[in-house]
């Protein structure tokens, strides 16, 4: 197996991993991260958050070769979404637990 493809499938895990945190032993900590701004509930915002890492984790593992590269653009797109709000809650509260 290349060095690509087990680092393909170790972000796929990741996000999985995550996403799954979101609906179960991270829930709190992630609802902590949600900006006050976003117009939804902190709970649901949680919850569909989890769900959308969950979906890109096993596109990543599942994707066939021909469709990667856009689907690595995707998840680049999401981590750029995510991780301006995300990182500075890291910094200062240490909320984030995955």
């Amino acid at each position: 197996m290349e060095t690509k493809d087990i680092s393909r499938i170790a972000l796929g895990a990741f996000l999985i991993t995550a996403g799954i945190g979101h609906l179960t032993f991270a829930r709190k900590a992630f609802q902590a991260q949600v900006p006050e701004w976003v117009p939804l509930d902190k709970d649901d915002t949680v919850v569909y958050s989890g769900y959308a890492e969950i979906a890109l984790g096993t596109a990543m593992i599942a994707t066939p070769k021909k469709y990667r590269k856009t689907m690595g653009k995707v998840v680049a797109g999401f981590f750029a979404a995510v991780f301006p709000e995300i990182l500075p809650n890291i910094k200062t509260e240490g909320t984030h637990s995955v």
